[in-house]
Parts: C-alpha cells; structure tokens; sequence
C-alpha cells in the first residue's frame, strides 16, 4: 500500500498518537494529577476522532467520541485521574487500534469497554 493512501496516511497518524497516549496513560498513573498529561490523552482522542471521520473510519470515531467526553471531565475536573480509569483506557486505547487496522471487520468489547468508563467517570467501581 502506497503510503500517500489517505486512509493509510490516517493509520499511521493514529498509531502514533496511539503509542502518544498510551505513554501518557502509563505516566498519568504514576501523577493522576497530571493536567499536562489529561489535556495530552484529551488531544491525541479529540484529533483521532475527528480525522477518524474525515477519512470514513465511522466506528472509530463514535468509539472515540465517548473515549474523549471520560477525559474531558477529567480534564474539568468533574472526575478523577486513577487507576481503574487507568485500565479502561488502556483498553480502549486498544480497542482504537483494532478498530483502525480492522476497520471491515466486527470488533466486540467496544460496548463494554465504553460502558466501564462511563462507571468510572460517574464515580462507580467496575
């Protein structure tokens, strides 16, 4: 595949932001407090949404947009940064990522992924 493919260009974007926020998520554990690394995991979920979207990876960008709204109430301070969040995202950061590479293929465990980071955000324990 020619690396000028738009959807390969995306890819290669995604993955990368991919290893960003799970270098991130592994930091944040160890500084939950962290509002450089919530507002870093905040921008690489927001910019793989939306360029999800633009180049039709559709799954991606709705598994996404429930990803970044858990971060962005960190980042507003409507929850906090721990380590079951911690986990979940790692997972969900996962989840993208077959997503990206399968994007014709049904990937489970999306739903309850997004469904444990909702407890968690709320304050729940999983």
């Amino acid at each position: 595949m020619n690396i000028s493919d738009p959807t390969e260009t995306f890819r290669q974007e995604a993955r990368e932001l991919l290893d960003q926020l799970e270098a991130g998520l592994l930091d944040l554990e160890q500084d939950p407090s962290n509002s450089d690394l919530i507002n870093s995991a905040f921008r690489a979920l927001h910019t793989i949404k939306g360029s999800g979207a633009m180049f039709g990876f559709t799954a991606v960008a709705e598994f996404v947009h429930e990803f970044e709204t858990a971060f962005d109430r960190v980042r507003k301070g409507q929850s906090q940064a721990n380590t079951a969040l911690i986990g979940v995202a790692l997972d969900a950061k996962d989840h993208i990522h077959r997503l990206i590479e399968s994007p014709d293929a049904q990937i489970d465990g999306g739903e309850q992924i997004l469904a444990d980071l909702r407890v968690i955000v709320d304050g729940g324990a999983i």
